[in-house]
């Protein structure tokens, strides 16, 4: 009887593989998966393409208590022998994945091409302190005081997105201060001890810096109630597990998907290539490989660039070192002429060269941009590299909407009805004023500045007006909710209001933002796609949700490729986006918000590639200046203050074979390489991802960024407990069955119709971020059934007889 049994459980085995064997030779061969080195994509009228691509297929179900995951949710396998490799297993589309624990084992390597040691080094630590205090003094004593960031300088403004609110600075600045001694106390540390550099980058180094103190411990939050039903403003509390309560929470640390590429392990930025000598300024590579260009995309429109930029701004916000008083760090002589000698920047400076021949920077005499490095949060009390974090919450919990504390959150409620605050001008609500530092650039008279969850609201106007949907629409429930339930307190109706905000945000996300972003496919693969009926149940609480620096340094930076330079309102005006950066005056205009929400639905983005509009690579905050920054040269910058890897290693991670040579590439794509990267081991991940053709199912990016990008919102909705789809065993404020079924008839286009003012048109088409002009998605009356709406009768709280 036993054998019989054993022997039928084989057929059953055999049978499933042998499905899997026929669903994957649809697609691609049963042994060898080989994306050819022609696939290619027309770029700025030159052809490109990506290096050989090999992958063995092997068809293996993962043993208990392990996950099929992609290969990039299982990075630790790129330092293994090919002999130690996880298991492999075939996931959707006949691609293969890693048989892992979790699929999170991000930083864990079992390195076994170096001789692996853990260095206990708990002696003398305190001695490694005073060290650290006295350099750390001596850097600031030297730091000038003279040079001074210009009120309506570019500098000035890019400064202001890293704005706090004032009574966090303190502690803030505190907190970074502590994370610096430690990090040069960690430098010490190596430099007594020789301790090679990969030993801290992979975290091999156990040293308490702090014997017998406390001062550095991470402070564990207060979760009174771990069911209560509504998730915390700060993100605390969300992970059941006492010590994972500050998982994801405003100002934790990120995470990373690779270990860090600083220069000495710890925190010196990555500025040299593999081949010796340093790497070329990032305004060089911006230059010569991000050129200028006007394509638009067939398919879809700028609102789905500016709804990914309201994601980002939802998902993290950085801050960078400031001086002790506050005050914004300058590295460039106040005119630009000149970066600051050495021996007086500040040591958080990281300027960016500009050359003597710049075609553009030149004109204006400018050879410095201003470029200041990230602040850091502690690591514990012990040694290590630097870890940046996210002053937001790490969730998809609609923080630009009510911030991420409690005393940002209060300032938006009105404590009537559970509404926000709102201006009511000319008829119509905009977001209410404010003359708050944290929110305020302009500082000139009677200039406008608005208020709202995030701070960077006021960066552009287009972004204003995202801002004032969510908010109206917060508003609109809340009225009905009140209607309907007559005895509910305004605390209960901004609660529940709050949570059906939160859940149609991220419905709209993951039905269709991602889908456009990164594809079907891939959504698939990571599990990403969203139900049609019944509950979730793929939460993981040993996933921690906190984002990437491969993400937001890199990944989810693909969004400015995508950007035009101009908004085309519906009237016909172009509005160069410059001159509506830190300047939303105009959003108080009657018509205006209408003709920013129906003009971007109707103008195609343009396409990703490695082209950006001049409006962001010249113009960047220009303020009162002839010239503004570049933010291509940023955000190279900013991968390498952060210590990404180069674009070959995430490459490798997901299986991929390097690039061994530039003429991988296309001849002219290749010479450019050549002219700003000495190996192709230099090339920086923002450019590798720009310049990859875009092989994904539906989507607009190519492999490695979308790769990165789902991996990001795989722990976004994995690893939140509150994710809108979970069911009452996980979620304790899950909705009813009745109320998720009414949660997924939402849509962008409902939210537009439901909250603008129809001055300009009351049509819209069904898909909100594809083109009126692409076939099936004509415009349409807002009342059409074609555009279902939430009923919130679903809501209507039943009475006891």
């Amino acid at each position: 009887m036993v054998a019989a049994h054993f022997k039928l459980i084989l057929l059953i085995i055999f049978c499933f593989s042998l499905l899997n064997v026929i669903k994957c030779s649809k697609n691609e061969s049963l042994i060898e998966m080989k994306i050819e080195n022609d696939i290619l994509k027309e770029k700025n009228g030159k052809h490109i393409d990506l290096p050989k691509i090999f992958v063995k297929k092997l068809f293996k179900i993962c043993p208990k208590n392990l996950r099929c995951v992609p290969q990039i949710q299982c990075p630790a396998h790129v330092l293994m022998k090919p002999e130690e490799k996880p298991l492999k297993c075939n996931l959707p589309f006949g691609k293969h994945g890693f048989c892992c624990t979790t699929g999170q084992s991000h930083t864990s390597f079992n390195n076994s091409r170096i001789k692996r040691e853990i260095y206990n080094l708990n002696y003398n630590s305190l001695n490694y302190i005073k060290e650290a205090r006295s350099r750390i003094a001596d850097m600031m004593a030297s730091t000038s005081q003279t040079a001074k960031v210009i009120v309506g300088h570019p500098g000035y403004y890019h400064g202001f997105m890293f704005n706090q609110p004032e009574e966090n600075l303190e502690e803030m600045i505190a907190q970074s201060n502590l994370a610096i001694e430690q990090v040069v106390a960690t430098q010490v540390l190596k430099e007594k001890n020789h301790i090679p550099s990969y030993a801290f980058a992979e975290s091999q180094v156990k040293v308490n810096l702090y014997p017998g103190h406390s001062q550095c411990d991470e402070k564990t939050p207060d979760c009174p109630d771990l069911n209560a039903k509504y998730r915390t403003i700060d993100g605390t509390c969300n992970n059941p597990h006492p010590n994972r309560a500050s998982w994801g929470s405003a100002g934790s640390h990120m995470e990373r998907l690779l270990s860090p590429a600083y220069a000495d392990g710890i925190w010196r930025p990555r500025e040299f290539s593999v081949k010796g000598g340093k790497l070329k300024s990032a305004r060089d590579i911006s230059r010569n490989l991000v050129p200028n260009s006007n394509r638009p995309h067939k398919h879809f429109n700028l609102f789905l660039m500016q709804f990914g930029q309201f994601i980002a701004h939802d998902l993290t916000q950085s801050r960078s070192i400031r001086m002790p008083d506050g005050r914004d760090v300058q590295c460039c002589s106040e005119d630009g002429s000149s970066m600051l000698p050495k021996e007086q920047r500040h040591y958080s400076c990281f300027p960016i060269a500009i050359s003597p021949h710049d075609e553009f920077y030149s004109k204006f005499n400018q050879r410095c941009m201003n470029f200041v490095r990230l602040a850091l949060v502690p690591n514990g009390c012990m040694a290590g590299y630097g870890r940046q974090a996210s002053q937001v919450t790490h969730y998809l919990d609609g923080s630009p909407i009510y911030g991420s504390n409690e005393r940002i959150a209060a300032s938006l409620r009105t404590f009537r009805d559970g509404k926000l605050r709102m201006l009511t001008e000319k008829k119509h609500d905009i977001l209410p004023l404010t003359n708050e530092q944290p929110f305020c650039a302009d500082l000139k008279p009677g200039a406008t500045c608005f208020i709202a969850g995030d701070t960077r609201v006021n960066q552009i106007a287009s972004l204003v007006a995202v801002h004032i949907l969510f908010n109206r629409e917060h508003n609109r429930i809340a009225t009905i909710l009140s209607a309907i339930n007559p005895e509910l307190s305004d605390e209960e109706i901004f609660q529940e209001t709050r949570r059906i905000v939160i859940a149609e945000l991220q419905h709209i996300t993951f039905n269709e933002y991602l889908p456009a972003i990164i594809g079907t496919d891939i959504m698939e693969r990571f599990s990403l796609l969203t139900g049609h009926q019944g509950y979730n149940s793929d939460y993981n609480e040993d996933v921690n949700p906190g984002v990437t620096n491969e993400f937001t340094g890199a990944a989810f930076r693909f969004g400015h490729s995508t950007v035009d330079g101009r908004i085309k309102s519906p009237s016909g005006e172009e509005i160069e986006i410059p001159d509506i950066m830190f300047n939303v005056d105009r959003m108080r205009q009657k018509t205006f918000y209408d003709e920013m929400l129906i003009g971007m639905t109707r103008q195609p983005m343009q396409d990703f590639d490695n082209a950006v509009t001049h409006g962001l690579s010249r113009f960047l905050f220009r303020g009162d200046q002839p010239f503004g920054l570049d933010l291509p040269s940023l955000n190279i910058q900013r991968g390498r203050d952060e210590g990404l890897r180069p674009y070959n290693d995430y490459l490798e991670v997901m299986g991929h074979n390097r690039v061994t040579s530039f003429d991988d590439f296309h001849p002219e794509l290749a010479r450019r390489l050549a002219k700003v990267y000495k190996h192709p081991d230099d090339i920086d991940l923002w450019i590798g991802g720009l310049l990859e053709p875009i092989i994904t199912s539906g989507g607009i990016s190519g492999p490695t960024f979308s790769e990165i990008i789902a991996d990001q919102f795989s722990r976004v909705r994995h690893g939140d407990r509150y994710f809108y789809e979970n069911g009452p065993e996980i979620n304790p404020g899950h909705f009813t069955l009745a109320q998720l079924n009414e949660i997924r008839k939402t849509s962008m286009a409902a939210l537009i119709c439901d909250n603008m003012d129809y001055l300009i048109t009351n049509e819209i088409q069904p898909l909100a971020f594809v083109r009126p002009d692409v076939k099936s998605n004509y415009p349409i009356r807002c009342d059409s059934k074609a555009i279902p709406r939430v009923n919130l009768n679903a809501w209507r709280i039943k009475k006891k007889h």
